[in-house]
């Protein structure tokens, strides 16, 4: 599905903008600040309901203003018009977050999404790939907890549903450990019985997705430097590492039975810390170099230079958006910021060549105009102080 117009009201700096879409490439550029990324950020939004800059949805609306929204117009054949649209709303005590569907309000970020993939002639996906940050491996577990809770989340909103379902629990656990009398062990029972349920599902698909991305994380891997060593992903459970390719996938069953062993070793120390010491809120996704399983400090982001974590991120980025094309036969449109700034020659090479030969709709930011390196496939979108020009 491909976006035929786009239309951002007080998002950033951009007060009023209107973008013609079409098929190939967009080269968005213009000086730094001048509102390319806020473009993206938008495009970001009406797909997934977030930002990927900020947290904070709040601050996406224009200074000043208490109202902003994002449009987007689609073609479902000669004769079918249909509109996504998010709004983002100040109001006297609350700021809200509302999303539509062909005008209609959409109940929770649950509904949007299933209609907008499985129930609906508008098949819309984002995925943002920005090849210069790599907080995502040098940062803390969290972003890579909310990385894999993201990307399985777009494909399956199943896994929303149960994400919400473990957080309430863990969320109820927390506050009962906190609890200085009366420490209710019943309750207590009841909770982790909710966690070892509903965490060992999130554990499987999360497990159940690296696999299925190993493989083509190694081959773009391949392609972009062919001469890195090869990069392994792991999902980390305390001390124990599940390394994609090097095992079977484990069943539901037996993670519960993981989860409840553990569970019942941490318990005592639980409420001395009064706070949840197990369950996948704790996990991590790690990148080790080579096949040194034994090795715990062959961590990528230990050995490897700042080119190579890039390299690895940018073949993560490229197996997510062909493992939800694959998974959901859903076009993703791709979104990709600050394309120049410190990637070496061979990496732009790399990634202009995989665009040029793609069939997605793509919309890239850049300080310079790339537009005429691929002719007829190059679309070019000037950007000035918040304004297309």
């Amino acid at each position: 599905m491909k976006l035929e117009k786009l239309t951002i009201r007080n998002i950033r700096n951009l007060e009023e903008v209107a973008i013609p879409c079409d098929r190939g490439i967009h080269f968005i550029h213009g000086l730094n600040a001048q509102g390319k990324t806020s473009i993206l950020e938008s495009i970001y939004l009406l797909s997934n309901l977030r930002s990927f800059r900020d947290s904070d949805l709040h601050a996406l609306l224009k200074q000043g203003k208490e109202f902003g929204q994002v449009k987007g117009a689609f073609k479902i054949d000669a004769t079918t018009e249909a509109e996504l649209k998010v709004e983002l709303v100040q109001g006297p005590s609350r700021f809200e977050k509302r999303a539509y569907i062909n005008q209609k309000l959409s109940k929770s970020a649950l509904d949007y999404f299933g209609v907008k993939l499985h129930h609906s002639p508008i098949q819309f996906h984002a995925i943002n790939l920005n090849p210069t940050s790599t907080d995502l491996m040098r940062g803390e577990p969290s972003l890579r907890r909310n990385y894999l809770n993201q990307v399985i989340s777009s494909e399956n909103p199943e896994y929303l549903n149960i994400l919400k379902h473990y957080q309430k629990s863990l969320d109820q656990k927390n506050a009962l450990l906190k609890q200085e009398e009366r420490f209710d062990f019943q309750l207590l029972k009841i909770l982790n019985e909710n966690i070892i349920k509903s965490g060992a599902e999130l554990i499987f698909w999360r497990l159940s997705y690296l696999q299925k991305i190993a493989a083509p994380v190694l081959e773009f891997l391949s392609n972009i430097a062919p001469h890195q060593t090869p990069v392994n992903l792991a999902y980390k459970q305390g001390e124990t590492l599940h390394f994609t390719g090097h095992f079977d996938l484990p069943s539901i069953q037996i993670l519960m039975e993981n989860l409840h062993q553990k569970l019942t070793e941490k318990g005592p120390l639980e409420r001395v810390r009064k706070t949840s010491l197990v369950g996948p809120h704790r996990d991590d996704l790690v990148f080790k170099v080579g096949n040194q399983k034994s090795h715990l400090d062959a961590d990528l982001v230990n050995v490897g230079s700042q080119g190579e974590i890039r390299s690895v991120l940018l073949a993560l980025k490229l197996a997510e958006l062909e493992e939800f094309e694959k998974k959901t036969e859903v076009q993703p449109v791709l979104l990709i910021d600050d394309f120049s700034s410190e990637l070496d020659s061979t990496r732009r090479g790399f990634l202009l060549n995989y665009l040029e030969n793609s069939e997605l709709q793509i919309f890239v930011t850049s300080t310079d105009d790339l537009s005429r390196s691929l002719g007829s496939r190059g679309i070019s979108i000037q950007m000035n102080q918040g304004k297309v020009i």
